[in-house]
Parts: C-alpha cells; sequence; structure tokens
C-alpha cells in the first residue's frame, strides 16, 4: 500500500516535471531579435500539454497529424521522460517495499541485542565506585545482567552472527543506552524491586525480562522515541518486532532452549506474495479503476480518497490474482489497513464495497477459488 502511494505521488510529480519542461520550450526566447507570436506560442503550448495528457491516458505516444510537429514532439518527448522516470521508481519503490520488510528482521535483532546491552551497562553500573551525591540510591543486590534470560541473549552465538550480518550495534550509541538505563530502568519500581533480591526463578527472571520489553523498551518515551528516530517504521513494525521478541525470550525456558525467530515461515513465498501483488496492481490498474466505477455509481470514483482507492485496487488485486487466499480473508485484511491508515469511515467503506463486488466477481465466474481459497466460500 504504501508503496503503491508513494508510486502514485512519484507519477504526479514526473507528470508536473513533463509539464514544466513543455511549458519551457515555448516561452517567448528573450534573447532574439526576432518578433514573438505570444499568442501562438501559449496555443502550441495548450496544445502540446494537452497532447501530452492524451499519451499518458492511452499510455502510448500522442499522434495527431493536425498538429504541428514541434508540438507533437514536444508532447512525445515529455511522454518519453514521463515514462522513463516512471519505470525507474517503479523498480526502486518495489525494492523498497522489500527492503523495508526485512527491516522488521532488523529491528527484532535490534531490541534484543539492547536488552543485552542494557544489561552489560547496568553491570558496570553496579560496579561503580564513585557515585554523584545527588544521585538516588539504587539497590543492587542484583542487576538485569543477572538475569537467566539476558544472560541466554548474550551468550547466544546465533544472535550475534545475525547481529553481525545485519550491521546491527549499539556500539557507537552507549550514551543513550546508559542513558536507557539511568531514566527508564533504574526509576521504574518493578525493576527496581527485581534488583533489591539477589536470588530469583527461573519464571522471575522470564517476567522481568519480559516487563522491560513489553513496559520499558516498547512503551518508555526514551526509548521509544530514539527506536523511532532509528528507524522511521518503527511504529508501524513494532507490533510485530514485539511479537517476534516476546517469542524469543519465551523460547529459553523451553525444552529445545532459546531459539532466533524467522521473518516468516517461507519468506521466499511470501516475497513472491509481495512482488505480485505490487505489479499486479500496477498493470491491471485500469481495469480494477473500472470495477470499482461500476461498484461506486452513487460515488464520484476521482473523490474517493487515494488511500481508499489504492486498498481497494490492492484487494480486487489480491481477490482475483491469489485463488488459495479465502475471500474472507482478504477483505477482512483490507478492512483492518483501511482502518488503519484511512478515515475513521473507511473500514465500513472498503467492507460495504468489498462485499458487493466479491459476490458479482463469484457470480460473472471471474473470481474462482481453489484449494485453501474455497474454505470460507461454500
Amino acid at each position: 500500500m504504501q508503496a503503491i502511494y508513494a508510486l502514485r505521488q512519484a507519477e504526479f510529480s514526473n507528470q508536473q516535471l513533463a509539464i514544466d519542461g513543455i511549458n519551457d520550450l515555448f516561452q517567448p526566447d528573450l534573447n532574439s531579435m526576432l518578433p514573438q507570436n505570444k499568442r501562438q506560442l501559449e496555443g502550441y503550448r495548450k496544445l502540446a500539454a494537452l497532447l501530452f495528457e492524451e499519451a499518458i491516458k492511452a499510455n502510448q505516444p500522442a499522434q495527431d497529424e493536425e498538429a504541428p510537429k514541434n508540438v507533437l514532439k514536444a508532447a512525445n518527448d515529455g511522454f518519453l521522460f514521463y515514462q522513463i522516470r516512471a519505470k525507474k521508481d517503479r523498480q526502486h519503490l518495489a525494492q523498497m517495499m522489500l527492503k523495508q520488510v526485512n527491516g522488521i528482521y532488523d529491528g527484532y535483532l535490534l531490541v534484543l541485542t539492547l536488552l543485552v546491552e542494557l544489561g552489560q551497562v547496568a553491570q558496570i553500573d553496579s560496579e561503580r565506585r564513585y557515585r554523584d551525591v545527588d544521585e538516588i540510591p539504587f539497590p543492587f543486590e542484583s542487576t538485569l545482567y543477572d538475569n537467566t534470560v539476558i544472560k541466554a541473549l548474550a551468550q547466544h552465538q546465533p544472535l550475534q552472527n545475525e547481529a553481525v550480518r545485519h550491521n546491527i550495534s549499539w556500539t557507537e550509541d552507549l550514551g543513550f543506552v546508559r542513558k536507557a538505563l539511568r531514566e527508564a530502568l533504574k526509576t521504574d519500581d518493578t525493576y527496581r524491586a527485581y534488583c533489591s533480591t539477589r536470588t530469583h526463578t527461573a519464571d522471575e527472571d522470564q517476567a522481568l525480562a519480559q516487563y522491560v520489553l513489553r513496559s520499558l523498551v516498547f512503551k518508555h518515551d526514551v526509548i521509544r522515541d530514539h527506536l523511532s528516530e532509528i528507524d522511521l517504521s518503527w511504529a508501524e513494525n513494532s507490533e510485530v518486532v514485539r511479537g517476534l521478541a516476546i517469542r524469543t525470550l519465551k523460547s529459553v525456558q523451553s525444552a529445545t532452549g532459546l531459539q532466533l525467530e524467522p521473518l516468516t515461515d517461507d519468506w521466499e513465498e511470501d516475497e513472491l506474495f509481495l512482488n505480485t501483488l505490487f505489479e499486479k496492481s500496477i498493470e491491471n490498474d485500469a481495469d480494477y479503476e473500472q470495477l470499482l466505477a461500476d461498484q461506486l455509481k452513487n460515488w464520484d470514483v476521482e473523490r474517493v480518497a487515494m488511500i481508499d482507492k489504492i486498498i481497494l485496487k490492492l484487494a480486487v488485486c489480491e481477490l482475483l490474482s491469489f485463488p488459495n487466499i479465502p475471500v474472507k480473508v482478504t477483505i477482512n485484511e483490507y478492512i483492518e489497513l483501511a482502518k488503519a491508515y484511512s478515515t475513521p469511515k473507511s473500514g465500513k467503506f472498503v467492507n460495504g464495497i468489498l462485499d458487493n463486488l466479491s459476490e458479482k466477481l463469484l457470480a460473472s465466474g471471474r473470481l474462482r477459488k481453489s484449494g485453501r481459497g474455497l474454505l470460507d466460500n461454500k
């Protein structure tokens, strides 16, 4: 959704750049000693812009035998410029889409290694011989470093290997880690109570590790704001990252021991899904636009919010292009997407449109499901 939204914005910008280029071609030449026919130049400018817009809509070079050659050339040069930029933007945004998805895994490694760094800094802090006179006394019977879950993370070689492979490190940001310990952990009543006791059970260690992750790493302003600066998509990705990290902490007490979580069960399949959904939604945009226009007879389709339209088109693409995904699963996913990213009423709007459209597509034979896709279609 975000990649296609960015693509639409880029297309608009490229169109404006092409129009600006056309306009420049038909400005009076102030350095020329010859008389300038400003009225004719303005007419040529308007005609070239019109031919360019027609070329965009038809997705092919403009053809007009009656248009002056220089006007037709200006329009088609603008169209060629637009096509080249659009192709580059499409390729770039497809790559960025996959990079952002993989960024979720980087965020997962980031919070796990942060827990390790907090533990190490906590140990160093407990060993300091001299303290500021105005420093609030802290119970150093134990620290986060003594927590068995945090120790398991620190000693887990696969985590260290993945952090190196993904270039994840807090070495250059230890000032923040010390600040997080000082302002988030050491002022927290639950953490202070834990540190006031020398020994803990495995369940107590697990509870504390999860508490630090859930309530401090993901919710305390100092840490949350810093993570948001590192990763601009943190607010969107944090829920998934938290789920992965919590499962990792819980695995310490499992029969198999600490296990890192994969981003997905089958990344190759998911990558294919993402690329297919992105490419097909763009290639079949005109078809989906018409399907929506037929469905929105009482609406001006041009006035539908851009995000809502993108969500609807993606949903239609998924309905028609992925026979193994049940209709209800698709509809429910895009309702949630609309609720999260569009207007307060968008969820109901998307629900109504997709319910009616899916029924029509089923009746016409265009919507065909197989395998798992048949689960809720009886």
